[in-house]
């Protein structure tokens, strides 16, 4: 006997509705809706699965009760362009698991219509991107720094110079810049090694954290080579650096002989708000001023 069409439709449909039910149950994508106050009215179990979390606990709160505080605000604003029709694709935000991990997930949200067509909430799905952003944050800092001493590389100390020439001008400060280079470099490297060569040039970028100010910023520009860029907050400020300098030196060295004693030659030059000049002009006259008292030694 051929079964009614009817229930063969109704069947079907029990089916489909099932596998929907079964793809959303298993699913790691976050799934949500919310009324229209951005309340949770559904969760999918991925929620409590992954992240700790007992659905039950959630339904009825807005997601900004689980957000940090400084993504809430980003996301009530794309809560409400949703809200009036607008689809909300990859907005990152961060949230916290119920062990209190920060949690970074990337957002699609629509409007959610009733049978009327009246918006009445929003549903969406989230993915985790906690591992690429982690991975994005080390490649931004690879990309960043020197690789042996973990310095700045000239490029971002390029970018952050300019940044600080900006306070220099709003803040009528002096910028100086310091460029100093190891000397004999070939010679440590001809008579004990690469090693011990790379093991001076990241004790001269110890020596550098331990003389200047957070504040300051400090690079690696290749080779022997560093620079240094402060902002100076009185008179005689950069002879009490270059002096608290020398002591460092001079306490790295009490216990070192021969070749292995650091000899350092500096540069430097100023950066006047009054009388600006740009920064390649500013580095050029102080790495020139190194240069000149790295020769002078060997006269």
């Amino acid at each position: 006997m051929k079964k009614n069409s009817k229930n063969t439709t109704k069947e079907a449909s029990q089916d489909l509705n099932a596998l929907y039910r079964d793809i959303v149950d298993s699913t790691n994508t976050l799934i949500w809706r919310t009324d229209a106050e951005g309340r949770f009215t559904f969760l999918n179990p991925a929620w409590g699965k992954n992240y700790g979390y007992k659905v039950d606990d959630m339904l009825g709160r807005p997601f900004s009760d689980f957000q940090v505080q400084e993504a809430e605000e980003h996301y009530i604003n794309a809560f409400r362009n949703c809200l009036i029709g607008e689809s909300i694709i990859g907005h990152e935000t961060t949230y916290f698991s119920k062990s209190g991990d920060e949690v970074d997930l990337a957002i699609n949200m629509i409007p959610l219509h009733d049978s009327d067509g009246s918006v009445i909430g929003t549903q969406g799905t989230a993915f985790d991107i906690t591992e690429r952003k982690r991975a994005d944050e080390l490649l931004q800092y690879i990309s960043a720094k020197d690789e042996l001493t973990g310095l700045y590389n000239l490029h971002t100390f390029m970018s952050m110079t300019e940044q600080q020439i900006k306070t220099a001008n709003r803040e009528k400060k002096q910028m100086l810049i310091i460029y100093t280079g190891v000397d004999g470099m070939q010679i440590i490297n001809d008579d004990h090694g690469r090693e011990a060569g790379d093991k001076v040039l990241i004790d001269t970028a110890n020596i550098l954290r331990k003389t200047f100010r957070e504040a300051d910023i400090l690079a690696r520009t290749g080779g022997d080579e560093f620079v240094i860029s402060t902002l100076l907050s009185s008179k005689d400020h950069d002879k009490l650096i270059m002096t608290r300098l020398k002591e460092n030196l001079d306490k790295y060295n009490a216990d070192k002989s021969g070749s292995l004693k650091l000899s350092l030659s500096f540069g430097t030059s100023f950066y006047n708000p009054d009388k600006p000049l740009t920064i390649e002009e500013v580095l050029s006259r102080a790495d020139e001023k190194m240069h000149e008292h790295k020769e002078g030694k060997k006269r």
